[in-house]
């Protein structure tokens, strides 16, 4: 009589048409899943912040205006400028300009 079981590659013994080794492998490639997406995400944050660490060395005028750069504080400025933290910006109203009536260059 012949053993339900049976070696697989010479170490593991597994049940004629077992499905724990389907689980098993699902079991690794979440695993796998699980390792490489924070290691990814980390390695992106680390290459991000030297490149970050670069451009402020070179003084990238383009740092100001990166959308996924926030600035928080100013080191240096000018003499005589006024920084107010978190303002609005507000534009000065315009007068309203008429349209002209009558030839552009009359005396009336």
């Amino acid at each position: 009589m012949a053993s339900p079981l049976r070696p697989l590659n010479g170490h593991l013994l597994v049940a004629e048409g077992c499905p724990s080794v389907v689980i098993a492998f699902i079991g690794w490639i979440l695993a796998f899943g699980a390792t490489a997406i924070p290691a990814y995400m980390i390695w992106t944050y680390a290459k991000r912040a030297s490149e970050l660490n670069r451009r402020i060395a070179a003084c990238d005028p383009t740092l100001l205006t990166d959308d996924g750069l926030n600035v928080s504080r100013l080191m240096a400025v000018p003499e005589g400028a006024q920084y107010i933290e978190n303002a609005e910006i507000i534009a000065a109203p315009v007068a309203p300009v008429y349209p002209q009536t009558g030839m552009p260059y009359s005396e009336r």
